[in-house]
């Protein structure tokens, strides 16, 4: 588990994805990618927080938002998304004050289990799977936002690309 930094990316057309994608894959920083359909387009798994693997990401073609998160605490890594489940990006904002107490509690909820979980200066990142979206939905409400400390989640569905 060695994950420097998450960047989530949104692009000003969907015309910019596939480029974007081929772009970011030539970035030896890059360990996965993730197309996503949600507040962002493409989610990629960095080895390293760096200025200049930012400054790269910032300049690919369309790039209308880049929410780049350093990871300075990892729980789980190395999340490789199965292809008989639906699976989830989320963004929390969690309370700076209580995020001991939040990264606890997501880490003891059973049996539910994050492909990864990540803190750091964005709050929280988690990859989240379940049969359905249904299912990974209710995982959401029934037992993440009402932990106290977690002030947003934002989710992104992974998209198969190869699917559509």
């Amino acid at each position: 588990m060695d994950t420097g930094a998450y960047a989530f990316l949104l692009f000003s057309g969907p015309e910019h994805l596939v480029p974007a994608i081929d772009a970011a894959r030539a970035l030896p920083a890059v360990r996965s990618w993730h197309a996503v359909d949600g507040h962002y387009h493409l989610v990629l798994t960095l080895a390293e927080a760096d200025d200049a693997v930012r400054a790269a990401l910032e300049a690919l073609p369309g790039v209308a938002e880049l929410l780049y998160c350093p990871v300075e605490t990892e729980v789980t890594g190395g999340f490789t998304p199965d292809p008989e489940l639906c699976h989830a990006f989320l963004t929390m904002e969690i309370d700076e004050a209580r995020r001991a107490e939040v990264g606890q509690a997501l880490q003891d909820m059973q049996p539910i289990r994050f492909g990864a979980l990540a803190f750091g200066a964005c709050g929280c990142v988690a990859a989240l799977s379940g049969p359905s979206f249904e299912a990974v939905d209710a995982v959401v409400e029934k037992h993440i936002r009402p932990i106290d400390g977690v002030l947003r989640v934002k989710r992104d569905w992974i998209i198969d690309l190869t699917q559509l």
